[in-house]
This record gives structure tokens, C-alpha cells and sequence, in this order.
């Protein structure tokens, strides 16, 4: 996980300590062995469901995201494109004035 200063970053930070902190208070636990890999790997596979389930939900805003900005984009470049014709006419306009 790379500390990019974002709020991703410093969650992912803190699920990572949190999964630290909970194997460490496991493996001090008065439990057999059998008992405490089972329930490492019952927390284990509990973080990685929630971990997917983070990375789906952000995937599905980015895919959001990218689709509002490519509307943008394509809404700009019609305007600018209105706009150049605009000009195109105005100058062609003129020039026919100044033909005259």
C-alpha cells in the first residue's frame, strides 16, 4: 500500500494495523494451536471478503466517475466545436460585407 496522503491510503493503513493487531491478540490468546489457526484464518478470510468488497465499491466509482467526465469532455468539445463554426460564420459574414 503506497501512503499517497490519500483518504484510500490511510484506510487501507489502518486495516492493514488492524489486521496485525488482531493476529497478535490471537496468537497471545490462551488457545491450542488447532483453535487459533482456525480462527486466523476465519479472520483472514474475513478481511479479504472486505477487502474485495472495498475494491468492487471503489471500481464501481471510478467506472462512474470516468463516465461523468467523458460526458463532460464530449459535452466541452461540442461547444468549442459550436464555437469555431460561430466563428467560421461571423468571418465568412464579414468578408462578404467587406466584398460588397
Amino acid at each position: 500500500m503506497a501512503d499517497d496522503g490519500s483518504a484510500a491510503g490511510y484506510l487501507g493503513w489502518f486495516f492493514l494495523g488492524a489486521a496485525l493487531g488482531a493476529a497478535a491478540a490471537l496468537l497471545v490468546a490462551p488457545r491450542t494451536g488447532r483453535e487459533t489457526r482456525g480462527l486466523l484464518t476465519a479472520k483472514g478470510n474475513e478481511f479479504a471478503e472486505k477487502a474485495q468488497q472495498l475494491a468492487t465499491e471503489a471500481q464501481g466509482r471510478a467506472g462512474e466517475w470516468l463516465d461523468k467526465n467523458r460526458e463532460l469532455f464530449e459535452e466541452q468539445t461540442q461547444r468549442l466545436m459550436s464555437a469555431i463554426e460561430a466563428g467560421k460564420q461571423a468571418m465568412r459574414e464579414d468578408m462578404g460585407k467587406k466584398a460588397s
